[in-house]
């Protein structure tokens, strides 16, 4: 058999069982709606299940990576302190400062109106 023939076959197969699971299973005693709802059950447990290890595996992972973010930009300052010279250099001999550091900004001059 080729790959489409099989993939249609379990599909079908799929569709037949999830049926009455998905529909609510309305006949309680009848045999398929129990393997259904066994089936349903326990796919559903296995996903909680899954999911609750994937969160936990997550949160672990995230845990250990956040710390070491801190540590990189807290680093940075330094590794890019040569970098940042040359520019803390250029904007001090640019804007002029006063006593208490602050910059000069011009004031804006106000137009004259004419009568």
């Amino acid at each position: 058999m080729n790959n489409i023939a099989k993939m249609t076959i379990f599909l079908f197969i799929m569709a037949v069982l999830a049926t009455p699971a998905i529909a609510g299973a309305p006949h309680k005693g009848s045999y398929a709606s129990q393997i259904t709802g066994t089936l349903y059950r326990g796919g559903t447990t296995v996903l909680e299940s899954t999911e609750g290890l994937f969160t936990g595996c997550l949160k672990n992972t995230f845990g250990l990576f956040n710390p070491c973010l801190d540590f990189v930009k807290g680093s940075t300052n330094i590794v890019l302190a040569p970098l940042d010279m040359p520019f803390a250099y250029f904007e001090k001999g640019t804007v002029k400062t006063t006593a208490k550091g602050v910059s000069q900004v011009p004031a804006p001059k106000k137009p004259e109106f004419s009568k």
